[in-house]
This record gives structure tokens, sequence and C-alpha cells, in this order.
């Protein structure tokens, strides 16, 4: 992520578009994003893992590189901004501050959607005067969901073409001739009730994701995906440095000689 000097896009549709590990939403002129995950190093090192303090830094300056390429005036972030569940760690509360108030610099109209990693958020986002949705937000005809609970009921009486949600991490697993093995990030487009239903990846460096393409039959983390027919789902797998790539139906992928 440190050589990105561009960030890659795909059209999904006339008002859709994949920008990096984001989507961009034209008529709302939203970046919606998910699963920051901040203070992450701070929670592994409690457990004895030791790694620099590397993620925060690539994650500001990838965010400033897709806001910039959407030229977004709104950023939704789908939940997870901090990692540690309990109260927020000194990491979390000084790169979750300085985070929002680098981008509140370029006029960005922020959101924040409740993640199940979310609690003792909410003072550092009063603080900066940032809304806080629980369990969800709805502008238009979208929906914003974090994903690590089943849509809400009440949201079957509104009127939504499109849900958003985080939560899942998606990424596949690829192997070359020598059985050799690499992951990548994806987004997961798909149906759910008639509607469209989007899964972003983590756009934390930390963070490679849960591993969709498996041969064999999985539990899901999120409630959601676990409900719906997920070989159906359109896979996008997302390279910072060598762009956006439409690897068709996740079913077809599972059987491909060269998943996993």
């Amino acid at each position: 992520m440190e050589k990105v000097t561009k960030i890659p896009t795909f059209n999904l549709e006339n008002n859709i578009e994949i920008v990096g590990f984001g989507i961009f939403i034209r008529d709302i002129s939203a970046l919606v994003v998910a699963d920051f995950h901040i203070g992450y190093e701070e929670a592994l090192e409690s457990q004895g893992v030791h790694i620099p303090a590397v993620q925060y830094p690539l994650v500001l300056r990838i965010v400033n590189l897709m806001l910039d390429r959407s030229d977004a005036e709104k950023l939704i972030i789908l939940g997870d901004v901090k990692h540690e569940f309990g109260e927020a760690l000194r990491q979390e509360w000084k790169e979750t501050i300085d985070l929002f108030t680098e981008i509140k610099k370029k006029k960005i109209d922020i959101h924040v959607i409740r993640g199940n990693h979310d609690n003792f958020l909410i003072p550092i986002l009063k603080r900066l005067e940032i809304p806080f949705h629980d369990p969800y937000l709805k502008i238009r005809n979208y929906l914003f969901v974090h994903g690590h609970k089943p849509l809400p009921l009440d949201t079957y009486s509104l009127y939504i073409t499109h849900i958003f949600m985080g939560h899942e991490h998606p990424a596949v697993v690829l192997r070359d001739e020598l059985g050799i093995k690499i992951k990548f990030k994806c987004l997961l487009e798909g149906d759910i009730d008639g509607r469209k239903l989007f899964v972003l990846p983590s756009i934390s460096p930390l963070m490679p994701g849960t591993e969709i393409n498996v041969k064999e039959d999985r539990t899901f983390l999120s409630p959601i995906l676990n409900e719906v027919n997920i070989d159906r789902f359109k896979v996008y797998v997302i390279d910072l440095t060598a762009g956006i790539y439409d690897f068709g139906p996740l079913g077809a992928l599972r059987h491909a000689l060269w998943s996993v």
C-alpha cells in the first residue's frame, strides 16, 4: 500500500462505482468504506504480539486518495472504526481523533454506523460533532449497516433498493501453478429479497480478510450473508496497485482450478 499513488475504479452501474476499497454513490456524493480497526497494533501488543504502529498512516493516505479520486462530499463508515471491544485504548483515541480531524479539513461530511467493535466511540464522535447511527443509516433509497446483526425488520417497510455492509472482511485466496497462495481483498455484489447487497472489504492493511472461496460450505460472520445464496454473488478482486477485476460468481470461482 505504500506504493499506491492512484486509486483504481470500476463502474458497477450508472450511479455506483468501486473506488479503491470503497464504493462511491454519485447521486448522494458519498464514499462508503468499512472496518478501519484503528488501534489493532496496541491490542496485539497487550497479547504479547509486537508490531510497528504502521496501519494508521497508510489508512489515512488511502482514504485521502479515495476521497480525492471520487470527489465525494460525504464519507460513510460502515462500522468498526476502532478495534478494541472495550474502552478506547490510548492509540485508538489519538489516531481516531487525528483521522477524523484530517478528513474534516477537506470539508467532508462524516457519518459513522455503529459496528460491533465501536463501544466507547461516542465520546470521540461527540467531541468532533460527527453523527453516530445505530443500528443503520438510510439516505434516500440506500441503507447502510455494519452487518453483525440481521437487517432491522422496519427496513422492509422502507423504500430500499441498495444495501451496503462491512463486517465480513471478504477476501479470496488464489494459487499459481506452483501452489503458492496469494490473498486479495474483494467486494461482493448480490441480491437479498430483491435488493442489491454490497459487502465491502476492510480498509485496514492489517486485516487481510476472510477467505470466501473455500470449496466447502461455510458459516459467515454476518447473519445477513447466512440468509442468501452466496454462490450467486459476484466477486470483484481489488488490488490498489494492479486494479479491480470482475471474477464472476463466487460459485464458479470456488470450483476454479486456481482457487483454494
